[in-house]
């Protein structure tokens, strides 16, 4: 009797073991593939390593957990159509933990929420960090660390089944900033301050691209002011403006181009961590800050075969002081390329790796989804 029972503890152990890793093989292509495991299991989840070269906090990595929900239009659509990617974005909550060589850290959660067919969007996240960084003064750099709690809830209404959205972002960090003005000759005292920044944006955005994961197509488009005041329970007031677009479009059978536009403004009252920076895969965060801020990048994207990709990209971009005419400010640049591979093919959802030359030194990056974030 004992026999016969673990032999059949062990055929159901054996079988259920190979049903779940056919949820990772895609019945179209025999291909590795997460989209079932992730969309068809109530607890699927999505394990994404961090793995962190970022020049301006060091080497290190991290974890994050990545959980799918489908709303029943877009299970039956998906279902109907299994070869099609579904319009319809699934809702994803997050949770994730990191840290770095130079002592950097972030730990918190995050949720994407989809609504009534895409009527509405919602995003909501908290985090706490601490982050060792450089401080740039006339290119002189300044070690400085700012830890602390971000907390933000963002909301977006579709206008009568358009392309267009609607919406408001509230956000609140609680930080403390210590500097370091010492060196080897002279010995002085760290500055320490908190500081809590409130903040209530107004945005419009157009969005038609076909997935939010790995785009193939379409333009995302966001004009957006934020308003930062004591009344909203900060201790700063100041404004920050900006305007960014993506845009996607297939232009062969095999390859994709992305091209990305940003530019952002500030009042010159504005906290020194407020104030707009180059932001392009290549480049240290902060390393070019200013007043205002413009760049613009091109990628390309060749699909080798339906699952394995080659990518390369460039971009430049300019930091300008108040005061400064854009001419008189430097143009900053990247080179990078890297690979990709469809690790969900019916959320269209690609990963891989990336290395960017910069100004000054060598980046590497695991992106999942696409690079841009807007």
């Amino acid at each position: 009797m004992k026999i016969r029972a673990l032999t059949a503890i062990s055929c159901a152990f054996m079988s259920s073991s190979l049903l779940a890793f056919d949820q990772f093989i895609d019945p179209k292509d025999g291909m590795f593939d997460a989209s079932a495991w992730v969309l068809d299991n109530a607890v699927g989840f999505m394990p994404v390593p961090i793995i962190i070269t970022d020049p301006a906090v060091g080497t290190g990595g991290g974890a994050a957990l990545m959980f799918f929900h489908e709303s029943e239009e877009r299970e039956r659509q998906r279902k109907e159509n299994p070869d099609e990617v579904v319009g319809l974005p699934p809702s994803v909550t997050a949770v994730a933990a990191a840290g770095t060589s130079n002592g950097s850290w972030l730990t918190g959660a995050f949720h994407f929420g989809s609504w009534q067919e895409d009527t509405w969007r919602y995003q909501g996240g908290l985090f706490y960090g601490s982050f060792n960084l450089k401080y740039y003064v006339l290119d002189a750099p300044l070690d400085f660390n700012i830890d602390g709690l971000y907390f933000m809830q963002d909301i977006d209404y579709r206008l009568a089944g358009s392309d267009w959205f609607i919406g408001a972002k509230y956000s609140l960090l609680s930080s403390k900033s210590t500097f370091d003005l010492g060196n080897d000759l002279i010995q002085l005292p760290p500055i320490n301050f908190d500081l809590k920044d409130a903040a209530v944006e107004l945005k419009v955005t157009y969005d038609s691209r076909d997935s939010i994961f790995t785009p193939n197509d379409g333009l995302k488009a966001k004009l957006s002011t934020d308003f930062h005041d004591q009344a909203f329970g900060g201790d700063v007031s100041y404004r920050k403006s900006r305007l960014q677009a993506n845009y996607f479009a297939p232009i062969l059978n095999d390859v994709v181009i992305g091209l990305r536009g940003d530019y952002q403004t500030v009042t010159d009252d504005a906290p020194y961590y407020a104030r707009p920076f180059i932001n392009m895969r290549g480049i240290p965060a902060m390393r070019y800050q200013g007043d205002d801020m413009a760049l613009m990048e091109l990628e390309a994207r060749y699909d080798i075969t339906p699952r394995w990709s080659l990518i390369g990209f460039t971009g430049t971009g300019k930091a300008i002081d108040d005061g400064q005419d854009f001419s008189d400010a430097d143009y900053q640049s990247v080179v990078g390329g890297g690979f990709r591979y469809l690790v969900a093919r019916q959320l269209n959802m690609r990963a891989g790796v990336d290395v960017a030359k910069g100004p000054e030194e060598w980046a590497y990056y695991i992106t999942v989804g696409h690079a841009w974030a807007l």
